[in-house]
């Protein structure tokens, strides 16, 4: 019998019918709560009758499935249910929700796991068979591997259970524990369950139940693809990694692409078998950056190339075999940007284009599939999408709008949410289309219909040759600038900045203030002044100036941040900071292993305040970060 239980909370009686929809999140993403997973593979589910109720019967009823084969664990069970009185469902269950199957006529079902490690090199998967009981709202989980330590999951027999308003998790006393796992089942799980049970269901951004939403949805094996994701970053991780040039964060940058790069191969190694073709799929890297992406999929055999605005520092460090096709070119949608003889079109943060994406792919050819990541929202026309629908971020609004497009493309659009180190993961594959392929020529005309009827649009042309010209799709279509404008008030006359950073320093010293640290020196520290109020004591030239950088005051003063503070509206002097002071901060630094992390260089400039303050700089020059012109 479960009969200690160690840990126990209150609920409200109106939450107690969203124990499954918990317990859905429990079995099925258990990665949310132990990061040491990646995610759970179902590999069994036997939905069950009872006649006679046994409930002694139930707690030991997983007790023989211990140490056995994982092959033959389904069968086993299935006897043992049978040998029981139960009345096993022959059909498989059309969904393995124990929320969906909660509202089915079953007592119970048994569901076996495996739980699969996001370190492969350190754990193996383990499986975990648990017993659902809809009569008395528990759930028995054990680990199929006798006597196995694990990291993963709990190896001892455990109960969740909610019963008069209390959730509970026991276990028998003759059982053998380790505290840490009584520690997290104590102090994370049952927290987790409860608030599960006790909030709504959990949307995302585009309004969908994260419930219904499941990572990796289209991908058959999630084995497979951790399998493939452990490997890619052994062949290209660290070594991307150690020679990024780019001013971007290569941990975040150089792992998605990896992440992206996995997602793909296996969703294309699954479509490939449902065709029956050997032959590997093409592709075209619409804004393809800094061309990670391409380097990986032309690396493990894949035909194709990346087109972006401008060449990244990153392409000339790629090997010269195999080569990396990556081309400096500006898309503008018509007839010209189309690839009739490539299989998929990728936009994996395509910007402007990405409302193009599918478009594009669907003009190409009636075989031409798509990817599309949506990142930076933007319309037809090459400007930043206007929201249509309040109740949704702009983001997610943006996402049922591109959802739109490519249905109206006639695609049968599959939404799946990746596993990447960032907040827009949510991706559109538009691999099938709604009609058949005689039926093109009218789809195209919904196409340019759809189009017209954006508000900011005059024209749409066909995409087709007329008389021998190439035509743009929309007239009023504008691609990014191939160069890059720097546009942070860095690139203003020197002069400038040093008047208004004069200015600026002479309305707080108004304002005299002197600090009990250096009282000894009367050095006057200013006061504070809100930054409305000093756009008003600058001349309307410099802030012109500004404003064609499109920078503002706020982003010009913290450019010379070794001279002020901005916080909160208001800009005062920064205090003159000690080296000492500087050296505790870096070591800080160092030990917490920030990725930003750089050593700082003392005394390389003139202290600001040495020749600039009518009380020149209140430290020595010895306890100084910067020179006193020596």
């Amino acid at each position: 019998m479960f009969d200690h239980a160690f840990a126990e909370a209150n609920v409200k009686s109106d939450c107690v019918p969203n124990f499954w929809k918990a317990i859905d999140i429990y079995l099925f993403k258990t990665h949310v709560i132990n990061r040491k997973l990646f995610g759970v593979k179902n590999v069994a589910i036997l939905p069950f009758k009872v006649a006679v109720p046994s409930a002694d019967k139930r707690d030991y009823l997983l007790d023989p499935m211990i140490g056995t084969d994982v092959e033959a664990v389904e069968e086993e069970c299935r006897q043992i249910l049978v040998g029981q009185g139960y009345q096993v469902q022959v059909d498989k269950p059309a969904s393995c929700s124990i929320d969906y199957l909660s509202q089915r006529d079953h007592d119970g079902v048994i569901v076996l796991n495996r739980l699969l490690p996001k370190n492969i090199a350190v754990s193996d998967p383990i499986h975990v068979i648990c017993l659902i009981d809809f009569r008395s709202f528990s759930v028995q989980l054990q680990c199929l591997e006798k006597g196995k330590a694990s990291s993963l999951f709990p190896t001892f027999p455990h109960l969740l259970q909610v019963s008069q308003e209390t959730l509970s998790i026991r276990y028998r006393s003759t059982d053998t524990h380790e505290e840490r796992w009584l520690y997290w089942m104590r102090k994370i799980l049952l927290g987790r369950i409860q608030r599960w049970m006790e909030t709504s269901v959990p949307m995302d951004a585009t309004g969908t139940s994260t419930a219904a939403l499941q990572s990796l949805a289209l991908l058959d094996d999630l084995e497979e693809y951790n399998r493939l994701f452990n490997e890619l970053k052994q062949k290209y991780g660290l070594s991307m990694v150690a020679i990024w040039p780019e001013c971007t964060d290569p941990q975040k940058f150089v792992f998605e692409d990896i992440a992206i790069a996995a997602y793909l191969l296996t969703l294309w190694k699954k479509e490939r078998a449902a065709n029956g073709i050997e032959q590997l799929q093409s592709f075209v890297d619409i804004g393809c950056g800094n061309g990670l992406l391409v380097y990986i999929l032309a690396s493990e055999g894949h035909r194709g190339y990346g087109i972006d605005l401008r060449k990244r520092k990153l392409w000339d460090l790629y090997p010269a075999e195999p080569k990396v096709d990556l081309r400096v070119e500006t898309i503008v949608p018509s007839n010209a940007s189309l690839f009739p003889t490539i299989d998929w079109i990728i936009g994996n943060h395509s910007d402007e284009l990405s409302p193009w994406i599918p478009v594009i792919a669907a003009r190409s050819s009636y075989s031409c599939r798509f990817f599309l990541l949506p990142c930076c929202p933007y319309d037809f026309d090459g400007c930043k999408y206007q929201r249509q629908n309040c109740s949704l971020s702009q983001y997610g609004d943006f996402l049922n709008y591109t959802t739109e497009i490519a249905r109206t493309c006639g695609f049968v659009v599959a939404i799946d949410r990746l596993r990447i180190p960032s907040t827009k993961r949510v991706c559109l594959v538009g691999s099938k289309r709604t009609y058949p392929e005689q039926e093109h020529e009218q789809r195209d005309a919904k196409i340019r219909l759809f189009i017209n009827q954006r508000p900011q649009h005059e024209t749409m042309h066909s995409g087709r040759e007329e008389s021998g010209a190439t035509e743009a799709w929309s007239a009023n279509f504008k691609p990014r600038e191939s160069v890059e404008k720097v546009r942070n008030c860095t690139k203003i006359d020197r002069s400038v900045v040093d008047k208004i950073v004069s200015i600026v320093f002479e309305q707080l010293l108004t304002k005299r203030c002197v600090p009990e640290e250096f009282a000894d020196r009367n050095w006057n520290a200013g006061g504070r002044i809100p930054l409305e109020a000093l756009v008003k004591m600058i001349p309307q030239e410099y802030l012109t100036a500004m404003k064609a950088e499109c920078g503002g005051l706020q982003t010009l003063l913290r450019n010379n941040h070794q001279i002020f503070r901005v916080e909160k509206g208001t800009v005062k002097l920064r205090m003159p900071a000690k080296v000492s002071d500087a050296l505790g901060e870096q070591v800080v630094r160092k030990m917490t292993r920030k990725s930003n992390f750089k050593p700082t260089n003392f005394k390389q400039r003139v202290c600001w305040f040495y020749t600039n303050h009518p009380d020149g700089c209140p430290l020595l020059e010895s306890e100084c970060r910067f020179n006193h012109g020596n």
